[in-house]
This record gives C-alpha cells, structure tokens and sequence, in this order.
C-alpha cells in the first residue's frame, strides 16, 4: 500500500506511508499459521520498507529518523531466525532441481533437508507475538515523528544521499568483489528502490525508470546472495560433494556478480554531485 502524496502535505504522507507498512506487516503475522513463509517474508518486507523510509526523511529530523530506524531493526530482528531457515531450504531445494550435477543436487537436497529441520524447531508463533509487540513500539515511534522544515526538499536530500550511499558501495564491490561488499550494495540499492517508488509520485519525470532498473538490479543481486549462502553451506560440510561441484557453483556466483556490476553501473551512471544536482533542480 503507497500514500499518494498532494504538493502541500508531504510530512503527512511520508508519515501515512510508514504507518501503512507497519500495518501490511501487522496483516502478514497474521497469515503466519497458514502460511508460514510467506508471512514471516512480507512481514520483514514491511518492516524494511519502513526503516528504508526512515532513512529517506533523515535531512529533515535526524533524531526521529534514527529512532525509528532502531526499533524496525527490532522488531524484524525477532523473525531473522525463521527467515533464515526458510529462505535455506527454498533456495536448496530450487537450485537442486536446476542442477545436472548428480552429486551436487544430491548434496543440495540434502541441505534443504537440513534446512527444513531447523525451521521445524523456530517458534513461529511466539516470534509473531513478540513482533507485534515490537510493532507496538515501531508505531509510537512514527507517531512521535513531528512535522519538519520543507520535508520535501528533506526528501530529495534524502534521496540523494541513499544514491551517493549506494556508489559508494558499488565502488567498494568493484574494487573487491566479495559476498559481503556485494550484499551490501544490494542493500543500498533496495533503499535507492524504496525510496524512488516513494518519491516517484512527486517527480515523474525524474525518477519514472528508475523503479524498474532497481528491481532488475536487486533481483540479481539477491540471486548472487542466494548462491553465496549455498556455497559457504557446502563449504562447511567437508565432502558434501566434489570439489568440481563446487566449482560450477562459484563460476555460477561469479557470472551473476559481473552481471550485477554491469547493470549497477548502468543504474548508478551519474556522479553523486550530478544525481543530487538533477534532483534538487526539479523542485
């Protein structure tokens, strides 16, 4: 659910836009009995999109953004473990059915089995009761939100900084292109995504390609995370499979990291100076 904002209420709208989140995420615990995974996935969905939005509005209330930032780390914080172990055995048990490699889709199964295992012993139900409670807390947060000086231009500051965020963290994923730098590129660049589909509403013009060259960018981004996770399970299990195995997987990661690159470089093709230039100019 996005608020549509109107030229003369953009603190209220931002502010409804948290809000909103706060309560898909509230509806997605809820749908945790039947279906799990999916509702711990859309509930920590929410619960992002709402810190990710707090960092947006950052220039115009440093202290308010900071606290409401925290207390989403809490509450996703709650549902990491059941995440963790569902998103093992979905990304297992897809790769093993790509796989042509016997033994590697043999081990590969035998991670989502394992996988599945440890997500048969998360408490879901209690994890949903202690983040509603967090959620709780997530919400008098936003209300304590206050209105600020020209929140719109305290966006576009906001937007410029999550770009010059994001370049910095591909020329650090350029420079190493390890799992670790490259996740957190794709974590500025699902911010730079949460903030345009936010702030495309009031610049159009500006910003109207940007949302999809972000999800194009994440979705690869996420796919080289996923392999990585693979990959360190397989490691850690000494003779899971063959070393070729292994191999095929890290020249898979390694194809899906240069892809990723390449199209960061076309998604980032400004200068942060430039990009927050071409921003402030269409107030």
């Amino acid at each position: 659910m996005t608020e549509k904002f109107s030229s003369g209420d953009d603190f209220n709208a931002i502010s409804a836009v948290m809000r909103a989140e706060v309560q898909n995420a509230r509806r997605a615990l809820g749908r945790i009995g039947g279906d799990p995974i999916l509702g711990v996935h859309e509930a920590r969905k929410a619960i992002k999109k709402v810190r990710s939005n707090a960092r947006l509005i950052r220039k115009g209330d440093k202290t308010a953004s900071r606290r409401i930032n925290a207390a989403g780390r809490r509450a996703a914080n709650i549902l990491e473990e059941a995440r963790d172990a569902d998103s093992l055995e979905q990304i297992a048990r897809a790769a093993s059915m790509k796989c042509e490699h016997a033994g590697l889709a043999r081990a590969l199964r035998d991670e989502a089995d394992r996988a599945r295992e440890d997500s048969r012993r998360v408490r879901r139900g209690e994890a949903a009761d202690q983040c509603r409670t967090a959620l709780d807390a997530l919400e008098s947060e936003i209300g304590r939100l206050e209105p600020f000086d020209k929140p719109r231009k305290a966006m576009l500051k906001g937007l410029a900084r999550t770009y010059k965020r994001a370049v910095k963290r591909l020329d650090d994923a350029k420079d190493e292109p390890d799992p670790h730098r490259l996740h957190e590129l794709r974590k500025r660049v699902k911010d730079w995504r949460y903030h345009v589909t936010v702030c495309k509403r009031l610049w159009p013009d500006t910003l109207e390609r940007q949302k999809s060259d972000a999800n194009a960018l994440a979705d690869i981004l996420g796919d080289h995370h996923d392999l990585s996770r693979l990959i360190a399970r397989l490691d850690d299990r000494a003779g899971a499979c063959d070393d070729r195995a292994i191999e095929e997987l890290e020249e898979a990661q390694e194809r899906l990291c240069e892809r990723a690159l390449d199209a960061a470089e076309d998604v980032f093709d400004l200068s942060p100076s430039k990009a927050k230039k071409r921003l402030l100019d269409s107030l």
